[in-house]
């Protein structure tokens, strides 16, 4: 059989043990703080006191001495010993260098059955470096007598040395070195030798650590030279080094390669864009390419490749009529005829300059009473004013009475038949308009019933003259505790209210003066005094000036 240890932490010898010389090899002690054997090993012998305070499973406990020993074993954990081995001399020679009689060596405080005592047992081990030591003739190489030195080189006086002794106790007990003790005095007997203090104490034997390495390097950098080894590529190389305690270290290098990251940088410009490059580009590409030293995560290289998409501005130019002020994307309103541009987002994202021609036209204004102003139950006829302002070319009336009829006319002062007991809302619309093809349309409302009569206006001039210059409501047996009138500016804001038929709006807003000229809308709620539900009617006004 061949077993494999080794001497100290910087010397690797070869041995062999067997029956017979077999030749060398080596042998070396995993010397492991979790293994279940310890070695007492001593020139002198003396008393030796064990105390067992851990509680290892299988623990074997091996003793060698030259000289008798006394050995006491003791602890709370002294029962999970299995196994005892003395291997040596036993006071065949009648040594006794400790100054108190020992007779011969005994073993107290463990169970007999599992003690084995031999001595000099034979051992034909030779140990490099200087196989001739152990070859001279006065038979020192025949018995594991003693061990009281850790260096493989001295000459032990009589004993084997360290690897000759660790070979024979490993080959007996198996398992895995836990500690080793070697001293040379005798044993005190007032010295306790615990088990515990025992671990890890292995008389300097080099257990070969191994260490595993993960790096990753550049493609660009093969070949890849590594504590005098050489990778042409990723892969995995392991080499033997010594480490800080001057013992082997097998060091495992798995080496992985990084290449040079290759990126596209998306780009969006209008009309030109000034890359990393340095370089200012004014049309789409995609072959610029960069490269930035070290650039990666791992220090390598990276190439960035430009793709680029170049939008240009734009520039238009319309033709716009208005009837009235125009309001112009810019924001801007104009109320004459102009020229001018302004600049928006094109659908590339980049400026698109606008030139507008603006026409802008009058716009005329509809109005118109009626006479009479309000229509008696049974009248059979009745005829529009037109009030409108402007350059008017055209006149479009329409009346729709309650059940649905209707009359139209393009006179610019129709006369209209009211059918016979007509009654409720009579509607007159006007649309009115010029020759630029601008229009305007208002509407009125009267409302007929037997001893009724409502009529609201569509237009009012509240100048001072003393013609309509008020805004209100005639009729006749309007009940005014169920009447309300309400008037809106274009953005929907209340700007007057009345609860009385004879009050009307005048043109003005509180707190904020004269409203200026333009389109109104109303709303009135009012009931009939022979009527037992509201009405609500709503329309649009113009206040002229």
């Amino acid at each position: 059989m061949h077993k494999q240890f080794s001497i100290a932490w910087i010397l690797i010898l070869p041995i062999l043990f067997s029956s017979s010389i077999l030749g060398q090899t080596s042998f070396t002690p995993n010397c492991d703080p979790t293994g279940n054997w310890i070695l007492f090993a001593n020139y002198d012998g003396g008393n030796l006191n064990i105390v067992v305070d851990q509680n290892i499973p299988n623990l074997k406990i091996g003793i060698c001495t030259y000289e008798p020993v006394n050995v006491t074993f003791s602890g709370p954990f002294v029962n999970s010993v299995t196994e005892v081995l003395y291997a040596g001399f036993n006071s065949a020679q009648n040594n006794n260098n400790c100054s108190f009689p020992i007779t011969t060596s005994s073993f107290t405080g463990i169970n007999p059955a599992i003690l084995t005592v031999n001595v000099a047992p034979p051992v034909t081990i030779i140990s490099p470096p200087n196989p001739n030591y152990f070859n001279i003739p006065n038979g020192w190489n025949n018995g594991i007598i003693c061990l009281y030195s850790c260096n493989v080189d001295a000459n032990q006086g009589g004993c084997n040395t360290v690897d000759q002794v660790l070979a024979y106790f490993q080959n007996q007990f198996g398992g895995v070195l836990r500690g080793l003790n070697v001293q040379y005095p005798c044993w005190d007997s007032s010295t306790n030798y615990t088990v515990s203090a025992q671990t890890g104490n292995c008389c300097g034997a080099c257990v070969p650590d191994a260490v595993s390495i993960n790096q990753t390097v550049c493609n660009d950098q093969f070949p890849y030279l590594w504590n005098g080894l050489t990778f042409n590529g990723p892969g995995t190389q392991s080499v033997t080094l010594t480490n800080t305690s001057g013992c082997d270290s097998v060091v495992t290098l798995d080496l992985s390669v990084s290449s040079n990251n290759i990126g596209i940088d998306v780009q969006t410009a209008c009309g030109s864009f000034t890359w990393i490059d340095g370089n200012t580009y004014t049309s789409s590409t995609n072959t610029p390419m960069y490269t930035m030293v070290a650039g990666n995560s791992n220090g390598c290289d990276s190439t960035v490749n430009l793709n680029l998409t170049i939008n240009q501005a734009s520039s238009n130019t319309i033709n716009i009529n208005s009837c009235g002020p125009y309001f112009a994307a810019n924001g801007q309103t104009y109320t004459e005829s102009t020229s001018f541009t302004y600049t928006i987002p094109n659908g590339s994202g980049c400026d698109s300059n606008i030139t507008v021609n603006l026409t802008v036209s009058a716009e005329p204004i509809a109005a118109f009473t009626s006479t009479p102003e309000l229509i008696e139950y049974g009248l059979s006829e009745i005829q529009m004013l037109d009030q409108s302002t402007g350059q008017i070319s055209t006149w479009n009336w329409t009346y729709t009475t309650e059940n649905g009829s209707i009359q139209t006319s393009a006179l610019q002062n129709p006369i209209f038949n009211i059918p016979n007991n007509a009654s409720g809302n009579q509607i007159f619309q006007l649309v009115v308009s010029t020759d630029q093809g601008c229009t305007n349309e208002i509407t009125s409302i009267l409302n007929i019933i037997e001893d009724a009569a409502i009529y609201i206006p569509n237009s009012f001039s509240p100048d001072g003259d003393g013609v309509n210059n008020t805004f209100h409501v005639a009729g006749r047996n309007i009940a005014s505790s169920y009447f309300e009138l309400t008037i809106y500016n274009r953005w929907g804001e209340l700007i007057f209210t009345s609860q009385d038929p004879n009050i009307g709006w005048d043109g003005a807003v509180a707190d904020q003066g004269i409203a200026p000229v333009g389109v109104y809308t109303y709303q009135v709620s009012y009931r009939f005094t022979n009527q037992d539900n509201n009405q609500t009617i709503t329309g649009h006004l113009n206040l002229l000036r």
